[in-house]
């Protein structure tokens, strides 16, 4: 048959004669589940790095905050304690934000679990409905 493919009202192609490709189908998913796969292990990578990084000032503004207050017991001075409080003040927005970057990382996970089972079982009820037809 050397007619072209029809494309239908939800956007698929269809041969005039045969309907619906599963391969088509399968194919397109696959390029879905890989487009999202590699931008969520991107995303993954660059989110460690960042809580590394978070970590790695946290134990560091810790470090400073301790010797602070060393600093404040041998010598209080006002401009040490506006320091010290400053520092007080940047350590809890730092653990703020981290708690904030592992909620929206355990979103992220929880989005890349429900793609990876969601698309492989929608897709099939689907293909098991057309296959009944």
């Amino acid at each position: 048959d050397d007619r072209p493919p029809e494309i239908t009202g939800d956007g698929g192609l269809e041969d005039a004669d045969t309907g619906p490709h599963p391969d088509r189908c399968e194919a397109l998913a696959a390029a879905i589940a890989g487009v999202l796969g590699s931008a969520l292990e991107e995303h993954e990578v660059r989110a460690a790095a960042t809580a590394q990084s978070q970590a790695e000032l946290a134990t560091a503004i810790d470090r400073l905050n301790g010797e602070l207050d060393k600093l404040l017991e041998n010598a209080p001075s006002p401009v040490i304690a506006q320091h010290a409080a400053r520092i007080s003040s940047i350590r809890k927005r730092v653990l703020a934000l981290n708690m904030l970057l592992r909620s929206i990382q355990r979103r992220i996970d929880n989005m890349d679990r429900m793609i990876s089972t969601g698309v492989t079982s929608d897709h099939s009820s689907r293909v098991q409905l057309q296959n009944q037809n």
